[in-house]
């Protein structure tokens, strides 16, 4: 994954999981859908959207994805 600030949407067990939730944020969500990816970390799979420049900038976006999906998302820094 590349670095800088990225919104993470969600953690699954199992990949299916996983994807099933990006098509569902992608097809509810057609501006974010281009930057949301997968990726396995400790036996998780974490569907994040990004990179973004700045934390301000994630923080934007996360702020749109929860009014959007009544859900909290986290902004995490990749390096």
């Amino acid at each position: 994954a590349a670095a800088g600030f990225w919104v993470q949407l969600g953690a699954f067990r199992e990949r299916d999981g996983a994807e099933s939730f990006q098509r569902h944020v992608g097809a509810e969500l057609d501006w974010l859908a281009p930057r949301l990816g997968l990726f396995s970390d400790a036996a998780l799979w974490r569907l994040q959207a990004g990179p973004y420049a700045s934390r301000d900038e994630a923080r934007a976006s996360a702020e749109r994805i929860r009014e959007a999906l009544q859900l909290v998302p986290v902004v995490v820094e990749r390096r």
